[in-house]
Order: structure tokens, then sequence, then C-alpha cells
């Protein structure tokens, strides 16, 4: 019987077994040499790209492999949830329309984490303990009050919305964030997201091979540039 990554990849590629060999041997040598990663991260980590990519034909089966590689539901929904500030909501709704699908045919009901309270204080203290005031000081000059609303908006969206919801650690959060961002190749929030997920808890090591995972969804040349960026934001830190 065919093994579940080849059963995978026949779903995306069914009409090229050539190249299909190609890709299982460079995915399979990525994950034999893979360290420091949370478990079921070697499938959650691609699936991030896919979500950002919007690739639709390999979502379904990328979802499933996640769930079976260990990744709750709740977590599941809750790292997809908070890719809509990066990448948009028409990306996140496509994914969460696959992944609840997903669910059904697994029977899977999933319990929402419990509600919390959210505070404009707190969620502002995690950015400024991440990146101080580098937004307000980056759009202080725009005109007609867009200086002081995007970065409101964004505060009060991205760090007091999602940072303070139970499921993920601010950790987790920056570290999966980082890999939207690198998949987006927008080298601004990569240099300044790799030394905030440093901040955050992270560790070099973790980052580094969580950017490796993206290897065959993203390609070489995206993923060299953010390990080295990811590279230099721990050597600044360390020297800060």
């Amino acid at each position: 019987m065919a093994n579940k990554l080849n059963q995978r990849l026949q779903t995306w590629i069914p009409d090229d077994p050539d190249f299909l060999n190609l890709e299982e041997d460079f995915i399979r040598a990525i994950r034999a040499d893979t360290v420091a990663l949370d478990p079921g991260d070697t499938e959650l980590i691609p699936l991030i790209a896919m979500v950002v990519q919007q690739s639709d034909t390999t979502l379904s089966a990328q979802i499933a492999a996640t769930l079976a590689a260990g990744v709750t539901p709740v977590k599941l929904l809750e790292v997809v949830y908070q890719l809509e500030p990066v990448v948009g909501l028409p990306k996140v709704t496509l994914a969460l329309r696959r992944i609840h699908a997903v669910f059904r045919d697994q029977d899977l009901t999933v319990t929402p984490a419990p509600a919390t309270a959210t505070s404009a204080e707190a969620g502002a203290a995690i950015q400024a303990q991440l990146y101080g005031t580098e937004i307000k000081d980056l759009m202080a000059d725009l005109p007609a009050k867009a200086n002081q609303c995007l970065p409101e908006w964004l505060t009060d969206h991205f760090f007091t919305q999602y940072y303070q919801r139970p499921s993920l650690t601010v950790a987790q959060r920056e570290r999966y964030g980082l890999m939207a961002l690198i998949t987006l190749n927008v080298d601004f929030q990569i240099n300044a997201h790799a030394k905030g997920s440093l901040k955050a808890g992270n560790s070099e090591t973790i980052l580094v091979w969580s950017a490796l995972q993206l290897l065959p969804f993203i390609g070489f040349p995206l993923v060299i540039n953010s390990v080295q960026k990811i590279h230099a934001a721990a050597a600044q830190l360390e020297l800060a």
C-alpha cells in the first residue's frame, strides 16, 4: 500500500509520477533531518504556505495530514484565524471552508476555546515588548489621521483581538506568522518579525527549521533569503 505522503502527492500530482517521486524524495529528506519543531509542525507549516498561496488544489489533503500528525482542530483553526490580518479575509475564508469540510468528513466536533476578556492595554503591551513603537514611527508622516488610525487598528485587531486568544502562545503566534510573511516574501516584515519571534521566546534553531519546512512549497530563494534574515536578527539581539 502506498504511504500516506505518496497518497497525498498523488492527489496533487496525478499525471506525472516522475515529478511526484522527485518531490517525495525531497520532502522526506527534509523531514529526516528536521529538529526542534512542535509535533505536527512538518504538516502545519506547509499548510500555512498553502493558505497564503490560496492553493485550493492542495488544501484539503494537507488539512487532513495536519490533523493526522496530531495538530488539534482548535490549534489548526487558531493558526488559520490569525492569518487574516496578514493575508486578508478571502484567503482565510477559503481555507476555513476546506477545514470545516474535512471536519465534517471526519465527524470532528470542535470545542471552541474558552472566551477570554481582551484588554487593549495588554495588547499594546505585547506589541511594545516585541516591536516597540516601530509601526507608529513608520507611519508618523501619513496624512489625514492615517498616521493615527493605521497603527491603532494594527494594535487593536492583531495584538488585542488575536494575540490574547488562549489557544496559542505568543511565541507560537509569532513563529507561525513569520512563516506566512516568508511565503509572502515581504522583506521589511520578515526582518521585523524575525526579531519579534526571537524576543517572544523562539530560538534561532526553531525559526530556521520552521522556515526549512517551506522549501518544497515556496522554493530555495525565498527560504535562503529568510533564514539569513533570521540569523542576522539573532546576531543583532545577541549584541544588543
